[in-house]
């Protein structure tokens, strides 16, 4: 066993000399096997080693037994311990969530709270090849693919496993080699939980046909999590081909570039998109993920959170309101100032405007900075965003077009229309920041003057 932990340690770097560490001890076979093996492979580490036990009052006198069985041992073998006493049932009649669920919420709570307390730099757990084959199976039982059937890592932020090579008969075997007592957690044999009918019933049943089926399962899952390692890099490197544009409540993507790809990584850019948007790890089902890539335009999906999604002008957008609500009332126009900076809160928006000579050969080619005629100080300059009925000429055309059907040509979502800003020259449209400028207004070669607009920050662009 200790040979495996080493190996583990050694491979995925989990621990490095001179670490503080935090053991989560139950008291159970596991956890007490865990701490001795630690002692005897790290004596000469200079690693500093802190017992940390919860109580969940789940088993009355016997949670309480075990709670003093963990720090009477911690003491025997020299270390300092912290024991926390919870009424995780009292906790799980308020919130409703399940008794797996809200234990294991609380457990490491407290455990990253006693991390935090003494600087620790990793949280040692005693999850081991069984509970590794465990969840493999639970996960494959509720439908999963390779980041589900990944299952346990060595390594999740600063909780670390160095047992996952290890079964429970080799465990169950150093205890006894080693005359270790530990405390048995009666609950581990009701069948009332999912787990333990894996435990106790299906791996037997699978042994039947494979005697090694603990090990053959964390053999796929450690396959499994490499190549959902290799396949969430390769998801990211590949999202920067999508046109990925983000502001306060929404991100959308080029949906024609999505579905360009396999299947398989339409799925995870779907995914990660979700997660990067909610915050939340795993945040879309397999059923939600399908009916986004179904969608069609002009339908929305509504998901928990609420979050919406919508397929317009060849985006998807994931959005935290409803796109009827997003529409921005009309921003009066503002006067900006020559030379100066104006600052526009309404389009949270600042335009800095200044006059040069011209042609500058350090002009920045920028989406949001363009040099104009000194023309167009003849009038004054306004900032304020699209009204109805506007109409401008585009540069390069020859007649003049609504500035509606030109932000349908462009493709520009209708939620984010009333955001873009719109330079003009007294009645003139001569510019639409970001996008196009007017015919005949920017300075040319044969100018001596500009007239420099530059446009920061704005609302709904990258």
């Amino acid at each position: 066993m200790k040979k495996k932990m080493i190996h583990a340690i050694k491979k995925y770097r989990l621990i490095s000399p001179g670490n503080t560490l935090i053991a989560a001890v139950s008291g159970g076979p596991d956890s007490i096997a865990m701490l001795h093996a630690l002692l005897e492979l790290l004596r000469d580490w200079g690693v500093e080693i802190h017992v940390a036990h919860f109580n969940h009052m789940f088993r009355g006198a016997e949670s309480d037994e075990e709670a003093s069985f963990v720090a009477k041992k911690a003491c025997e073998m020299g270390l300092k311990c912290t024991v926390e006493t919870c009424d995780v049932p009292l906790y799980l009649k308020k919130t409703g969530v399940s008794p797996e669920e809200g234990a294991r919420t609380l457990r490491y709570d407290f455990l990253q709270r006693v991390a935090q307390n003494l600087r620790a730099d990793a949280i040692v757990t005693a999850h081991h090849a069984n509970d590794q084959a465990e969840t493999l199976l639970l996960h494959l039982l509720r439908g999963a693919g390779p980041e589900g059937l990944a299952s346990i890592s060595p390594r999740e932020g600063n909780l670390i496993r160095p047992m996952l090579g290890v079964t429970k008969a080799e465990i169950m075997t150093y205890c006894r080699e080693n005359n270790l007592e530990y405390r048995w957690d009666s609950s581990n044999n009701e069948s009332i939980y999912t787990r333990n009918q894996v435990r106790l019933h299906l791996i037997p049943f699978l042994e039947q046909y494979n005697p090694r089926i603990v090990e053959a399962l964390v053999r796929t899952a450690d396959i499994c999590r490499w190549e959902n390692e290799f396949l969430h890099d390769f998801t990211r490197a590949v999202k920067e081909q999508l046109n990925i544009v983000t502001d306060r409540d929404q991100v959308s993507m080029d949906y024609s570039k999505v579905k360009a790809f396999h299947p398989a990584l339409q799925r995870r850019l779907i995914r990660q998109a979700a997660d990067d948007f909610t915050g939340k790890q795993g945040y879309l089902s397999f059923d939600h993920t399908e009916e986004i890539l179904g969608l069609k335009p002009g339908k929305r999906i509504s998901l928990p959170g609420p979050i919406y999604v919508r397929l317009e002008g060849g985006k998807l957008i994931f959005s935290r309101k409803k796109a009827s609500c997003q529409k921005q009332k009309s921003v009066d126009p503002v006067p900006l100032n020559v030379p100066g900076i104006t600052y526009v809160p309404e389009l949270d928006i600042q335009v800095s405007v200044r006059t040069t000579d011209w042609p500058d050969p350090c002009f920045p080619k920028e989406k949001y900075t363009r040099a104009f005629k000194m023309k167009v100080l003849k009038h004054t300059l306004f900032i304020r965003n699209r009204y109805p009925g506007d109409r401008f000429r585009p540069k390069g055309m020859k007649g003049r077009k609504k500035v509606k059907d030109f932000f349908i040509d462009e493709k520009i979502p209708p939620e984010n229309r009333e955001r873009i800003p719109i330079i003009l020259s007294g009645d003139e449209i001569i510019w639409v920041a970001g996008y196009r400028t007017g015919e005949g207004t920017e300075a040319s070669t044969t100018d001596k003057k500009a007239v420099i607009i530059t446009v920061k920050k704005c609302f709904g662009h990258k």
